[in-house]
């Protein structure tokens, strides 16, 4: 194919790194206008239910996205009937897609877009936010790169934008300080910079709240901010620079495998770096560990977003491979923490209504007691070396659990039990201990006599056919 000839492309990057600025100024310097795809106000069910006897017919995102998108493929930009001047040039600009859950709608995105690129006729751009490959562990979050590559098959071509630069982005924050006339100290400029992570769009939003008025900052932040010629110490300026990221930075994400592989590895300091602070309480040497080499394991759990039950079950699966072979009782006192953690997600069965927030906490209690469990208990890890984490066996036995459920609820009504001259359908309990074995015993029973007798048949059968042939000869 022809790419000369083709009218669209394809943005990929980061957040915040300028893909839409970019677009917007490209098409201000041609003169051309911006037909933009905006996203309709989602729908929610009282509304429609509400419009639902009114005879609309609810109509999903991607319904609304695939007509938008026939419109344009097959018309472009239709001029007013109204105003008989000629349109200015027109970009169309996609930056918000569909979100789709599951393959058949992701092939329907991916069938609706590769039709747009083979087919329109005025100048496109899409957008595409790239997401990190340690967190696309969900299908939603790889679809991007899958869509990409699909697309450009079909004809599109790809631009990719890097990050800022740290130089970059202290350079831009500086000359926005000058045409502002904002006097903001260096040190901030850096930090600011630093805790961006490559977002020019988080970066000048930090750097916004840092000229607040100095009455609505904390005090902490607010003097560091607006500097005079203060000089700070090293430690002065650390810590500055973690206040501005807790406040002001980017939040900071990690892959679920990484905040698995802190939690496994288990990497500790050589010495006690509080040894002199004792505090109030002092610990037996059996409850006492060396420091971690990590955050405190919640904040881990928050950055990975991970859910306490897929967390409790790798931990499950792989803790053993982390833990020194004769460390007999470590691994008992781990097991007894993630059985702990396993209580604590079971679904209670004594409560009608389950509270959406108590049981919010009690996952998070789970998640920290599996966690912590496993810091504590691994006190004689094994040497360090490369583990491959494997994936929890106990889905598949889930899994075939409940296709085994739902394969007896659907035989159910052809087992009828009677007792005292009435006829039920037994539990699946009796279904799967009482009844089945019974008919697979038997089963095999009729199987087996019926082979015997099929083979006494075939021998009877043989030795007539001799006596026939004896006769006739």
């Amino acid at each position: 194919m022809d790419r000369s000839l083709n009218n669209v492309l394809l943005i990929a990057g980061p957040a915040g790194v300028g893909k839409s600025t970019t677009v917007h100024a490209i098409a201000s310097l041609m003169g051309a206008d911006i037909c933009e795809w905006n996203t309709p106000t989602p729908t929610i069910w009282q509304e429609h239910l509400h419009h639902s006897n009114s005879g609309l017919r609810y109509m999903s995102k991607l319904d609304e996205f695939e007509s938008f998108v026939e419109r344009m493929r097959k018309y472009g930009i239709l001029p007013s009937p109204v105003t008989a001047r000629p349109l200015a040039p027109v970009v169309l600009l996609i930056d918000d897609l569909p979100v789709v859950n599951g393959k058949v709608t992701y092939e329907r995105l991916k069938r609706c877009l590769t039709l747009l690129v083979q087919s329109v006729r005025i100048p496109t751009a899409m957008l595409f936010t790239d997401h990190s490959k340690a967190d696309s562990t969900d299908f939603h979050m790889r679809y991007p790169e899958e869509l990409l590559q699909s697309l450009e098959s079909a004809g599109a071509c790809k631009v990719t934008f890097n990050p800022i630069t740290f130089n970059s982005m202290k350079k831009s924050l500086e000359k926005i300080c000058r045409m502002e006339q904002v006097n903001v100290t260096a040190d901030s400029i850096e930090a600011i910079s630093k805790a961006s992570g490559g977002d020019i769009r988080n970066a000048i939003t930090s750097l916004q709240y840092f000229c607040l008025n100095q009455q609505s900052m904390p005090s902490q932040l607010s003097s560091s901010c607006y500097s005079t010629a203060s000089k700070e110490s090293p430690d002065d300026a650390n810590t500055s620079y973690n206040q501005i990221s807790m406040t002001f930075g980017r939040d900071e994400t990690i892959s679920l495998f990484h905040a698995l592989g802190k939690f496994l590895h288990n990497k500790r300091e050589n010495e006690d770096i509080n040894s002199s602070d004792k505090g109030v309480f002092v610990l037996k040497e059996e409850f006492t560990r060396f420091p971690l080499k990590m955050d405190v394991p919640e904040v881990v759990l928050s950055q990975a977003h991970g859910q306490a039950r897929p967390i409790t079950d790798f931990l499950h699966e792989n803790v053993l491979d982390f833990l020194n072979e004769e460390a007999a009782d470590d691994a008992w006192v781990v097991s007894s923490y993630l059985s702990d953690a396993d209580f604590l997600l079971s679904p209670s069965k004594n409560m009608i209504a389950t509270n959406f927030g108590t049981e919010n906490l009690q996952h998070l209690v789970a998640a920290s007691v599996a966690v912590r469990g496993v810091l504590f208990g691994n006190n004689h890890p094994s040497p360090s070396r490369w583990h491959a984490i494997r994936r929890p066996k106990l889905w598949q036995v889930e899994q075939s659990m409940w296709q085994n459920k739902f394969q007896m609820s659907r035989e159910r009504g052809y087992y009828y039990v009677e007792h005292q001259d009435q006829k039920s359908m037994p539990m699946q309990s009796v279904i799967a201990t009482e009844i089945k074995p019974i008919l697979k015993w038997l089963g095999h029973r009729v199987h087996d006599e019926f082979g015997i007798e099929q083979a006494f048949e075939d021998v009877k059968s043989d030795y007539d056919t001799s006596d026939d042939d004896i006769d006739d000869w």
